[in-house]
């Protein structure tokens, strides 16, 4: 079986999408209880990284 185009660029860029979700996160959770404000910027950067993933736009993702 032949494996399919451009995994090696979609595998990088899934890589990229959780090291962000990870990076807002472990922002975040240190100010759970002292800054909201942060913690909800986390959040909207988390939901805009998901939007991009959800969307699905693989052809942008890999050019």
């Amino acid at each position: 079986m032949q494996q399919a185009p451009n995994t090696e660029a979609l595998d990088q860029q899934f890589k990229e999408f959780i090291q962000a979700l990870q990076k807002a996160v472990g922002t975040a959770m240190p100010h759970l209880k002292d800054n909201p404000k942060i913690v909800d910027q986390a959040i909207a950067d988390c939901k805009e990284i998901l939007d991009v993933v959800l969307e699905g736009n693989v052809k942008e993702w890999v050019s």
